[in-house]
């Protein structure tokens, strides 16, 4: 027998090659026991007992948590997106069809292209992990077509237009959006920001390792304005906290909190109030603020790579330009503007006031050319 009483509700099983395992109920050892026999007995051939999808989500996501090596943010990441199977969880890995579960995800799809991508891609992930531990899995659930997305086309406002959208919201919010659109640090972080966080003093915002998506501390310069910005914001927050940006009670927003209660509808009375036709606040999101920051750094002449490295990205500034840069009407006109001026300076240096309009390379009658660009040759009589 190889189950052994080994204290009050402890009963060990021990089956050669496998690892000793303890069960509260004798019942329990036993059928653990015929598996492990019927295990060493089949060799190859064995095929291991269906589980649930749920339980297959669950010891996966306690592999990736264990195995470290991944940022907090992917974890949480990871987690979101398995909770949307939750439909799926008590049905056993042999029992998944392909027709419910794209079904499924392309109704999500509709709504949410993005996450639903992303759903499927872990889905896949976890039962393909499934599969290399023994269980069995249909085959069609993997023939599941991806999740065609198109990402947002980014925007940002100019320095007027977000001063005005920031007119809109509570006293206690503020200067949230206008700093979130100078510096353009993650969400977040400014819900996450304390005290200790600043050094008003010597100008510097300092992001903790568990609050920087790389993982890594970061710091950032201020300017002289956001200096201002954050001692206005520290001496009308409500007393009694260290959260830099607190709800009015003095609690820590999320970002569901905050933009049902304050975003949605600032942004709202925003577009209610612009006198233009078509609104640039409307389906404004708080994302768009970092576009924002980045392109008012790279409208201000600073350098691509500080600029990517203050909004914490460690490309020297690749991401930045293909996403974050933003060109705006008045920058374009300005640009024309210098070229018109470069031009003509070299154009004044070809020939002076003092020549003749005769003398004007614009003036002179072009000979004709060929097709190749080649002088046609002239007849001889």
């Amino acid at each position: 027998m190889s189950v052994r009483r080994r204290g009050k509700r402890a009963f060990q099983v021990r089956v050669a090659p496998f690892p000793a395992k303890t069960f509260p109920t004798r019942e329990a050892a036993e059928k653990y026991e015929l598996e492990l026999r019927l295990r060493r007995s089949q060799g190859d051939r064995y095929v291991e007992p269906s589980r649930t999808l749920g339980d297959e989500l669950d010891a996966w996501l306690a592999r990736q948590r264990a195995t470290g090596g991944l940022r907090v943010a992917t974890v949480r990441f990871n987690e979101r997106s398995a909770m949307v199977w939750a439909p799926f969880r008590g049905v056993k890995l042999s029992d998944l069809r392909r027709a419910p579960l794209e079904d499924f995800i392309a109704a999500r799809a509709t709504d949410h292209p993005r996450s639903a991508r992303n759903e499927l891609e872990l889905l896949k992930r976890v039962l393909g992990d499934a599969r290399g531990r023994g269980q069995r899995v249909d085959e069609r659930v993997f023939g599941i077509a991806p999740i065609k997305h198109r990402p947002r086309k980014g925007r940002a406002l100019t320095v007027p237009e977000l001063y005005e959208l920031a007119s809109w919201f509570p006293e206690h919010s503020k200067r949230l959006v206008l700093l979130a659109g100078l510096v353009g640090s993650r969400q977040r972080v400014w819900f996450e920001l304390t005290d200790e966080l600043l050094d008003l003093d010597e100008g510097t915002l300092s992001i903790p390792a568990f609050l920087a998506k790389r993982g890594k501390e970061h710091r950032v310069y201020l300017t002289s304005l956001e200096r201002q910005l954050f001692r206005e914001q520290l001496m009308l927050r409500v007393p009694g906290t260290a959260l830099v940006f607190p709800t009015p009670n003095g609690c820590q927003w999320n970002c569901s909190g905050f933009r049902e209660r304050v975003w949605a509808k600032s942004v709202a009375a925003a577009v209610k109030n612009d006198p233009r036709s078509l609104s640039v606040f409307e389906g404004f999101n708080f994302h768009l603020l970092r576009h924002t920051a980045g392109s008012l750094m790279a409208h201000a002449g600073m350098d691509p790579a500080v600029a990517a490295e203050r909004m914490e990205h460690s490309d020297g500034g690749a991401l930045f330009l293909r996403t974050y840069r933003h060109l705006y009407e008045e920058e374009k006109r300005s640009q024309a503007g210098r070229l018109d001026v470069f031009v003509r300076r070299h154009l004044d240096s070809t020939w002076t006031d003092e020549q003749t309009e005769v003398d004007n390379p614009l003036n002179k009658r072009m000979r004709p050319m060929g097709a190749a660009g080649i002088e046609p040759a002239t007849s001889r009589v």
